[in-house]
């Protein structure tokens, strides 16, 4: 196990879209479309699927979070409490999760790791860091064979705007995150990892955006926010539609698998996050969705990532306000 504690989630999210759920609302290719080559069987259908639950937890930290799941059920994750006596500490880990593998970049601030390939022996690893060595500001990270690489969008602003975050990455070595412009403007992109080409994502309405998952044929969920409203996406080749939860105010896209099942959570003006998991998001009233919420969690749920057998990942929070990581396997 870890033997430090390590941080906070890195899913401090949250953005909106102006359009109606479910709608298309832009069909100008804001991102070169990939090749849309991968069959997108039902699988299981969200609505139906029951989950068996297993809390992931470094055992002495107060704030655990799975981040990202593959489709042999290993994870990457975080743990800690975001201080300067518990700075953010990140792990690898293989079923049945009794052992953790440290992922850290040596003398950086913080360390976040927030998804992985389905490569074996977990090849390769992404995320962002804080204040690496001699650099200032927070890079994203893509890491191979447990070498790292920093990588960041030159269209980044400065100070306090120095932000590029890798969320989300694919096989076709594909990553989805967001940088953080001159004006403090989150802007998300989609990125070709081996030649460090930046595309950004425009999700019509947003001012504030950010993309968090990308799946094998190129779709790509995400959040906007509009200043009133926060809300998720998907875009398909270049036309988006808008993710809203019916009757919740804020509905955030995390991951979404090769069946185009999307993950994530909702809340509304009042009361705790509630993980989700969505089919058909470009259905409009065809959207199917399905509540998540862990065992003995009154306080929140999130989901965080999906594997192509629809097991997921993420964090939930006790009665106590602790925060625990959690894998649960779709039956």
């Amino acid at each position: 196990m870890i033997g430090k504690c390590f941080a906070r989630a890195f899913l401090a999210c949250g953005v909106a879209l102006s359009a109606c759920s479910g709608s298309a609302t832009d069909s100008s290719p804001a991102i070169p479309p990939q090749a849309q080559t991968l069959a997108r069987s039902s699988g299981h259908v969200p609505g139906s699927i029951s989950f068996s639950f297993q809390t992931v937890d470094d055992s002495i930290s107060t704030v655990n979070a799975v981040a990202g799941i593959n489709n042999s059920s290993d994870i990457v994750g975080n743990v800690g409490a975001g201080t300067g006596s518990s700075p953010m500490e990140s792990y690898y880990s293989t079923p049945p999760y009794t052992s953790f593998t440290p992922i850290d970049y040596t003398k950086a601030q913080q360390t976040i790791a927030t998804g992985l390939d389905n490569s074996a022996n977990n090849q390769m690893t992404a995320g962002y860091i804080v204040n690496p060595p001699q650099l200032t500001g927070i890079w994203a990270f893509v890491r191979v064979n447990g070498i790292f690489t920093l990588i960041k969008d030159r269209k980044e602003g400065t100070g306090k705007n120095t932000v590029t975050e890798i969320l989300g990455i694919n096989d076709q070595q594909f990553g989805v995150g967001y940088f953080v412009n001159t004006l403090g403007v989150k802007i998300p992109f989609e990125v070709s990892i081996p030649f460090q080409k930046f595309v950004a994502l425009k999700p019509p309405g947003a001012k504030d955006a950010a993309a968090t998952g990308i799946n094998n044929a190129g779709d790509i969920v995400g959040w906007g926010s509009t200043g009133s409203e926060l809300d998720g996406y998907f875009v398909r080749v270049g036309v988006y539609y808008t993710l809203e939860y019916p009757g919740a105010t804020t509905t955030v896209a995390l991951g979404i698998n090769s069946h185009d099942h999307v993950v994530g959570y909702y809340a509304n003006a009042s009361g705790p996050k509630h993980g989700f998991i969505l089919t058909d998001p470009q259905g409009g009233s065809q959207q199917v969705w399905q509540t998540i919420d862990a065992p003995n969690a009154p306080n929140g749920t999130v989901v965080t990532g999906v594997n192509d057998s629809d097991d997921i990942s993420g964090y939930y929070v006790d009665s106590s306000g602790v925060q625990h990581g959690f894998v649960a396997t779709a039956q």
